[in-house]
């Protein structure tokens, strides 16, 4: 089987080299970009902190049973 002749001489095998590496890198760029513009503006920058008094109020009744304390092993 012979090979395919795509690049078959050191120019086009060099401009290769060098291109796509960039446009790769370039075309990552340029789609990042694009993703953190699509974040909107009131996002919080960290979803890990505990929500506010007023939520946890809310979110669980007053007449909730008490857990169960864990059972000890004798």
């Amino acid at each position: 089987m012979a090979p395919i002749p795509f690049a078959d001489n050191f120019l086009a095998g060099s401009l290769l080299t060098l291109l796509m590496p960039v446009l790769l890198l370039s075309a990552i760029a340029v789609w990042y970009v694009l993703s953190i513009k699509r974040i909107p503006k009131d996002t919080p920058r960290s979803s890990a902190s505990l929500p506010t008094p007023d939520v946890l109020a809310a979110a669980e009744p007053d007449d909730a049973p008490a857990a169960d304390p864990p059972a000890t092993a004798s």
